[in-house]
């Protein structure tokens, strides 16, 4: 009997086939996106004409569209009338608490860095999207924060607050806190808590409406400056890092450690929440070898994905005690450690 089956051979190269298409995938979540097809498609189901023309865009190409969503699974197709699958519905609708959509657009935003990636490797440079022109500076910086606060609405600001106990702490200090998603988070979770997020005027901008959104404006202030310079009291008994060791060279996060220790009341408690090596497991590892080489194109050149063991001791020399490690079952995790 004649063997059909293709050679080992051939289907590993289709691997490197499919590698190299996967581009195409998130250009059509990033258009559907733009085009705001999934909000149009969230109540009703449509045909192609009436999206083509509620998107004021091309038929045939809105026709090829909606088919690659279709086969992504980003929409259902009944009777040739298209309508948001229940993924789409759930995370790429703007008015949903679990929208994830300005994330999309703050990763993709980097497609003309990842597209240099030979050149920067060669020439040891990040390079940032409003650098090379595929956005412009206030949008760059308006999906990341909101990108950002996606990413805490959408389950890791619940993880956060099952995961620290801070029952009788009052006053915390969010060290380039960003949008404040995760000083709301902590806030609306501890009724005593109040809440000083420190970070540039730009992400604070965005931060606002989200403060008075939540009713919150009475217990988190918004602090403008650099927190590597800013002048801090010292009678916090909350110090919160997200999102800052990843991206920093190790000298700046034992600096923004060093002040974190120093604005801390004695027994008081250092958070550090980001992406770390603490689950190992072969998914979360791929991940974090991916993210390492990711934060270096685009943030910094010391950043890095750290181990848990390395962040953990990094808190160690700078003076703090008895350090734990929280693997998380989102993409991010915990190091606490506590101020003698």
């Amino acid at each position: 009997m004649t063997d059909h089956r293709p050679p080992v051979e051939n289907l590993a190269a289709e691997r490197i086939n499919e590698m190299s298409r996967n581009f195409w995938n998130s250009a059509v979540l990033r258009a559907g996106i733009k085009l705001n097809v999934f909000s149009l498609l969230q109540h009703q189901a449509l045909s192609c004409d009436d999206v083509a023309q509620g998107c004021g865009a091309n038929r045939r190409f809105m026709e090829a569209f909606l088919e690659a969503c279709t086969a992504l699974g980003l929409l259902d197709k009944q009777d040739g009338r298209y309508t948001d699958s229940a993924q789409a519905a759930a995370f790429l609708v703007p008015d949903k608490p679990t929208y994830v959509g300005d994330l999309v657009l703050h990763i993709t935003n980097y497609w003309h860095t990842w597209g240099k990636l030979d050149q920067l490797i060669k020439e040891g440079r990040t390079e940032l999207p409003f650098e090379n022109g595929f956005v412009d500076t206030p949008t760059y910086w308006t999906d990341y924060m909101l990108g950002q606060h996606n990413r805490a609405t959408a389950g890791q600001g619940a993880y956060l607050v099952q995961s620290v106990a801070l029952d009788g702490r009052r006053k915390m200090l969010d060290l380039g806190g960003g949008a404040a998603s995760y000083s709301i988070a902590l806030c609306a979770a501890n009724p005593v808590l109040c809440a000083d997020v420190v970070d540039q005027v730009e992400p604070l901008e965005v931060a606002r409406p989200l403060v008075e959104a939540a009713g919150l404006q009475d217990r988190i202030t918004l602090v403008p400056g650099d927190f590597n310079t800013l002048e801090l009291a010292s009678d916090y008994d909350v110090v919160l890092i997200s999102g800052v060791v990843l991206i920093k060279s190790e000298a700046d996060c034992r600096a923004v450690f060093r002040r974190a220790l120093g604005a801390l009341q004695p027994g008081g408690l250092v958070i550090v929440q980001d992406f770390m090596r603490v689950d190992h497991s072969a998914a979360r590892s791929f991940l974090d070898t991916m993210m390492d080489m990711y934060v270096v194109v685009a943030f910094d050149p010391g950043a890095g994905d750290r181990f848990g063991d390395e962040v953990a001791g990094w808190l160690s020399d700078e003076g703090f005690t008895n350090t734990r490690q929280i693997p998380l079952p989102t993409h991010l995790a915990l190091v606490l450690a506590d101020k003698p």
